[in-house]
Formats: C-alpha cells, structure tokens, sequence
C-alpha cells in the first residue's frame, strides 16, 4: 500500500488536478453555456422576426387601409355622383367640370401613394376615368365577384397584366361595385384600384431578409394573394395542414416540417382584410447564424484548454521538475556520493532551495571529512604512542622500581629524573584520550623540559603560565609540546648562554591565546609569510619543523571549526613565537610555572615552582 502511494507522483497528481478542475469544469461549462447562449440567440432570432414581421404588417395594413378609404370616399363624392347619373345626364361642361375635380383627386392619390400603379371608374351610364398605367388584361373573374357582393370589396390575388408603359407587370387589385348614394341597391360602375405587387413583396421583404425564407399573403379562404422568397421548394402554397395550424396556434410561431426540412413560421393577421401574412424560414438559417457563435465559443474553450495545458507544462517545467531533480540528487547524497548538485536557474523560492542543498551537501562533506582527519590523526598519535612502548604499566612499574632503588642508595637527582621521565610518560599516554586540559598540558611540557634542563644544564631557561579561570578548559593531547620540543631541535642556538622558552595561556577577546615564544633561532620574514599563508589557506606542510606546526594546526581546526588553530606572529627581535587559539569554555582552574636553572639539585623535584 505505501509503494502505491509513493508511485502516485508529483507528476500524476498534477495531472489528476489538472483534469479534475480545469479540463472537465471547463468543458461542463463551456457546453453548457453554449446550449444556454444558443437557446437566447433562437429566443432573440424569433423574437426580432415577429417584431419585423408585425412591422411590415402593420405597415401594410396601413397601405390597404388607405386604398379602401379612397373607394369610400369615392362612392361618398358628390362629383362622383354626378359623373355616373344614368337619369338627366350632365350637359358637357357640367360633365366635364365633374370629370377634372375626380381626376384631380386620384392624381394627387396617384402621386402621393407609389405603390398605387392606375385606377379605372367605369360607369353604367358610358363614362369612364383611367388614371396612372393603361393596362390591359382579363380581370373579369373579381368583376363578377364584385358585382355578387355588391358594393362590397374584394382583393385580388396576385395576378399578370399588360401594362402599355412598363410591358408585363404583376398587380393586386381592388374592385368595388360604386352604389347610388341615395339608392344604394342601384349599381352605377365598377371602381378598380390596382397596387404593384412588387411594391407590396417589397414592404414585405423589409420585415423578412429575402435569403431567409419566404412569405406568403393568405386570403381568408386560403387563397394565395401574395407570395415572396425563393428558399421553399418549387409550386408550393400553404396547404391545409399549414392553414389548420394557422388557426389552431396562439402564440404567433411555430414550428412546421416540410419535406424532411423544419421551418420556423411566423404569421400575423391583418384585421382589415382578413388577410394573414406567414413567414417561413429555414431551420438551417438560423443554424448557420449559431454555428459561428458555437465555433468562436468553441475556439474560446480550445483556448482556454490550451492555456491549461500550458500552464500546466509550465508548472511541471517550473516546479515539479526542479523537486523531482533535487529528489534524484538527494538521493545520490543519501547512496554516499557527495559531488551531488543542483543547478540554479532562477530567483526563486525553489531556487533558494537549492542553493541551501548545496550547501548543506558542501557542510556535510566537510564534517564528515573533518571528523575522518580528526579520527585518522588521534588513531595515528595512538599508534605511534603504541609502537614506543611495550607495556605502559611494565615501563611505569619498571622506572618506580628504578626510582626507589635510587633513593635506597641515595642517588636522590637520578631518583628526580626517573620520576620526571614517569610523568612525562603518564602525561603522553594520558589514559588513551586525545584531549586534555590546559592544566594537564602544561604539566606534560614541564616535566619534558625537566628533563631536558637536566640535559641542557644552565643553557636553557623556561616559564609556563596559565591563568587560573582557564586551567580545566578542555584542550587537544600534544599541542604545546610537539612546539616546545620543536624549539630544542631546530630553533636551539648553541651560540647563545641562555636558551629561553615561555608559554602563556591567558583569555583575550573571548578566545583562549597560549603563546608559545623563544629566543632561538625563529623563522625567516619570507618564511614565516608563507607559513601563515599555508596555515590560512590548508596546505600541508612537508615534515620537520613546518610539519609538526601544520599537524596541530589541522587538528585544532577540525576539533574545535575554522577560525581556530596556530598562528605565527611577528617578533621585535629575534626568536619564535607562535600563538594558538581555541574557544574560550570558561572551566576555572589553573597554575603558573616558572623554572630557573639550577646548579644543585633538591630532593623534591616541585621544589622550584
């Protein structure tokens, strides 16, 4: 269970996320917010055809109505009357007077309505009136269903006609039997007003878009009276099933399938006439007009989609693989191999991260380093304390033997030195540990400059000195010694009366200072550059003199960190003088030490402190 668990990565997951909630939240809403836009750009496209058809209806009706009202006030003209009298006829000037007012009347009628192409009066009694385009042509079906109603109106249906001015013309026309006024059973002509079909389909196209479908005009005993549009299929006429539903639907618009094709159609009554004006558009108009909504909606998703998947490239780019990549090199770390590293590409948080890792693996490098030298260099001292003795406590046995055997035949100064020579061995092996204290250290030096005063005689002078708030602080075995030791081999001048040596442990600026310093020989100016630039920046020293001091001084540097160890310091005269440096822990306890040379030797070997 924990290995699935750690198979399902970084990169899985953004995936999962990823599609979780962004690709499949933005399909969702994408789909259905084109199925919503979709459904209120159909609600906007019927509403905006019924507003225009409503419009041009209006309008037409208007048109009709006018024409209608001309027919009346003919019939209500008194001129009119007298023009088409059958009994006491006019004489000709009176005739003639009555003819211009009419013809006046329809010529202002002719020139103000556009879509009125001529207007004929014919009487009973012989006179006639053509006004506007001769026409010729058989109208005489709407004259006999005129002369039936009569004096009521009747419309024709689109029909041809010859016209002298304009050659074959298309009209719808009105006829109307003209009534006495006074007998209103008694016929006296025939009014025909005739419109231009054209000028008609025109209004109506204005209100329906002629590539959008076609609109009849339908009598109200389902006549065509007009029909305009090219996009229904050839001969066709509302049907019944078309005119039944006409009448059965209330809100203005239905649906209507003709020939495997769907139809939205719009009607609108005209109350005058009893005329209803359908509109028929194609379903597939309107398609075309959503299609490109839903192909720039479609873009705008595929778009968004994209830039998911970019961002998503870009996160994986950007955050997740620099973890995976820090993961690897952790794990070089964790498998020992320690040139492991990140590169740092940017300026951000992960790139901090980074460049901490970096550290941490040049720190843990280091410290393990450290540790293997500092390990390496207390391993060696033990075994070349080892080499140089059998047994310790055969040797110490063996010199406390010697010593008393001394004291028994009062040999008093060999008994001091075998007992010097005891401590000095103690104090080296010092129980096996490579740390000491300062106190602990300084008693070693002594009793090895003990013993080389009995050696030297008079030649050598030393003084040791600690202060007493830093004698128990804890110190490296064989620090100072391996320095005063160096001092009698290289740095001794047999020229001179007096060797002297001092060591000085005192606190200064938070740090423990003992200052190792001689009159011997010392070191070169260039010498002693070189040394310190050595000791600074970790060079190893070839043996001898310069060996010892870079031994301590590595040894101090890993024990106690960087910042810590020797340091060769510039004298007014001649002489040596090193310093070392460690951290101050504040362990209290101390001693000073000062020894002079002797002539006479006493009994007690501390008898000079």
């Amino acid at each position: 269970m924990a290995a699935k668990r750690r198979s399902f990565g970084l990169t899985k997951k953004a995936l999962v996320i990823f599609l979780l909630f962004i690709i499949l939240p933005t399909l969702g809403v994408g789909v259905i917010v084109q199925y919503r836009f979709t459904l209120v750009l159909h609600d906007q496209f019927v509403q905006a055809t019924r507003v225009s058809l409503d419009t041009v209806t209006n309008q037409l009706e208007e048109q009709i109505k006018m024409v209608e009202d001309i027919a009346d006030y003919l019939i209500l003209n008194p001129d009119m009357r007298d023009f088409l009298r059958i009994h006491s006829p006019l004489s000709g000037d009176q005739l003639d007077n009555r003819k211009q007012n009419i013809e006046d009347f329809l010529t202002f009628q002719l020139m103000s309505k556009n879509y009125i192409k001529s207007i004929t009066i014919s009487g009973r009694n012989g006179n006639s009136i053509q006004m506007g385009e001769p026409v010729r042509g058989n109208e005489q079906l709407w004259l006999k269903q005129a002369d039936l109603l009569k004096g009521g109106i009747v419309w024709s249906e689109g029909y041809p006609i010859y016209s002298d001015w304009s050659g074959n013309i298309r009209l719808i026309s009105l006829f109307r039997v003209l009534n006495s006024y006074t007998d209103i059973s008694v016929p006296l002509g025939h009014l025909v007003i005739r419109l231009n079909e054209s000028s008609v389909a025109g209004l109506l196209e204005s209100g329906i878009v002629k590539e959008n479908g076609s609109v009849f005009v339908v009598g109200p005993q389902g006549e065509n009276i007009l029909q305009t549009g090219s996009l229904l299929p050839d001969g066709f006429r509302p049907e019944a099933e078309l005119l039944s539903r006409l009448k059965a639907e209330e809100d203005g618009f239905f649906s209507y399938k003709l020939q495997q094709s769907s139809y939205l159609t719009f009607y609108h009554e005209m109350k005058n006439t009893d005329w209803t004006v359908v509109a028929m558009v194609p379903q597939s108009v309107l398609d075309n007009e959503l299609r490109g909504v839903k192909w720039t909606m479609n873009l705008i998703l595929c778009s968004i989609l994209l830039l998911g998947l970019t961002a998503l490239f870009g996160f994986h780019y950007t955050i997740i693989r620099p973890i995976l990549r820090l993961k690897k090199e952790t794990n070089r770390v964790k498998l020992g191999d320690f040139s492991a590293r990140v590169p740092i590409e940017s300026n951000d948080e992960i790139a901090e991260l980074n460049s901490q890792f970096n550290d941490m693996v040049v720190t843990i490098k280091e410290l393990i380093e450290h540790k293997y030298k500092l390990e390496l260099r207390e391993r060696e001292a033990e075994l070349k304390l080892l080499q140089n003795q059998m047994d310790p406590h055969f040797l110490y046995n063996t010199l406390d033997m010697i010593r008393w055997t001394a004291r028994l035949e009062k040999a008093e100064q060999s008994s001091q030195l075998i007992e010097m020579l005891s401590k000095f061995f103690r104090s080296s092996l010092n129980s096996g540990s490579y740390v000491t204290t300062i106190l602990q250290e300084l008693e070693f030096v002594r009793s090895y400059l003990y013993l080389q005063q009995r050696r030297l005689g008079k030649k050598l002078v030393y003084t040791l000195y600690t202060e007493a708030t830093i004698a128990g602080t804890v110190t490296l075995k064989a620090t100072i010694q391996p320095l005063v030791e160096n001092f009698l081999k290289h740095g001794l001048d047999r020229k001179k009366r007096v060797n002297s040596i001092s060591v000085r442990c005192y606190v200064d600026d938070g740090e423990i200072w003992m200052d190792v310093r001689d009159n011997g020989k010392g070191f070169p100016s260039a010498q002693l550059e070189a040394l310190n630039f050595s000791l600074r920046h970790g060079s190893s020293g070839s043996g001898g003199r310069t060996g010892a001091i870079h031994n301590i001084h590595e040894r101090l540097s890993i024990h106690f960190g960087e910042g810590y160890g020797l340091e060769l310091m510039q004298t007014d005269g001649e002489g040596a003088w090193i310093r070392l440096k460690i951290p101050f822990t504040g362990n209290g306890g101390g001693v000073e030490h000062e020894e002079q040379p002797r002539g006479i030797e006493t009994d007690d070997p501390d008898a000079d402190r």
